[in-house]
Parts: C-alpha cells; sequence; structure tokens
C-alpha cells in the first residue's frame, strides 16, 4: 500500500514561507535530491524522503537555536498536516534534540545535511564550480581544514556516515552523483 504524503507544492510553499536565503533554500534542494536518490538505491518511498529533504531546515531562519530548531518546525508541520514519519525525521536529524535515528529515513537525513552542505562547498571552491571536479579525496582534505565551512560539524558528518553503514568515500561519491542532474538548481555546474 502506497501512502499519501502532503504535496512537494505545499512544502516548497512553506519552505518559501519561512525560508527567505537563497543558499538555504539550495541547500533543501540538494538535501532533496540526495534524499531522493538514497530512497530510489533503497527501494524506499521517493516522495517521503523527498519531502524529509526539502523540509529539514525549513526553520532555521526563524528558529536557529538548538533546542527551537527543528522542534518548531515540527509544530508548524503538525499544524499544516504533515504526518508524523516526516516530523520525527526532521527532528532526529538535530544530535541534541536526543532522538534515536532507527530508520533510513532517519539516519539518510542525518547522514546527508551536513555532508551535502560540505560537498557543495567544496564545489563553489573548486575553478570551474564544477561537481566533475569533486572527489572524495578532495571532500576529506577540506573536512581536515577547519577553517573551511566552519559552521559544518565535523563530528556529524562521520557519525551520519557511520550511522549508514558505508564509507565516506562511498557517500560523497554518492552524493555528488545525486547532485549532477540537480547541479544548476543547487548553483554548482554538473
Amino acid at each position: 500500500m502506497t501512502t499519501i504524503w502532503p504535496s512537494r507544492d505545499k512544502a516548497w510553499t512553506i519552505l518559501n514561507e519561512y525560508t527567505k536565503s537563497p543558499s538555504l533554500i539550495k541547500h533543501a534542494l540538494a538535501v532533496e535530491a540526495v534524499m531522493r536518490a538514497l530512497a530510489s538505491q533503497n527501494h524506499e518511498d521517493v516522495d517521503l524522503f523527498g519531502l524529509v529533504g526539502l523540509l529539514h531546515d525549513f526553520d532555521y531562519e526563524q528558529f536557529p537555536d538548538i533546542g527551537q530548531h527543528t522542534i518548531a518546525g515540527g509544530n508548524i508541520l503538525a499544524q499544516r498536516g504533515f504526518p508524523e514519519p516526516i516530523i520525527h525525521a526532521i527532528r532526529s536529524h538535530v544530535t541534541e534534540n536526543g532522538i534515536p535515528r532507527e530508520t533510513l529515513l532517519e539516519r539518510g537525513i542525518y547522514a546527508s545535511d551536513e555532508l551535502t552542505g560540505f560537498v557543495v562547498a567544496v564545489t563553489l571552491v573548486k575553478p570551474s564550480r564544477s561537481l566533475s571536479e569533486v572527489s572524495s579525496a578532495s571532500v576529506r582534505k577540506k573536512l581536515k581544514d577547519k577553517g573551511f565551512a566552519r559552521g559544518v560539524n565535523r563530528h556529524d558528518v562521520y557519525d551520519g556516515v557511520a550511522g549508514l553503514g558505508v564509507t565516506l568515500e562511498e557517500y560523497v561519491d554518492f552524493i555528488v552523483e545525486a547532485l549532477k542532474p540537480h547541479a544548476e538548481s543547487v548553483g554548482v555546474n554538473p
């Protein structure tokens, strides 16, 4: 039996209502693309994974503080009729919320959020701003540079990948390939 989730249009409207920063909107689109690819690879519900990816940080501009981010957003989504699996997965991607990540959906959003943002950041410093220039080795090297993309929590990157049972190299390559068809919408070149 296929579950009918809220529409992507409804999610897109909510994202744009709460998020004004073009870079955060591009981040949401990037994580959505990765989550959809992860669902497809694992024979999961692509729409469900996509909605979680698109909305995972929608409340961040208005509720950036740990303890509010994703909690306030979850309340907003509940009021707008979004079901618990979406809300729970979004809330679980913030470690400080203390929500165990038991499903691929929950582990996937945790693994994809920080690392997808980091892969895009690495891409943006390449001469051609092209995903084709990004390798797992270049991402690993930049992860060691604490001055690069300081806002990315390195612990979450490594912990997230471990939770998926893959190597950092494998997931970086997966993210790069997942983003290529969506390169223009996330602000990079294929």
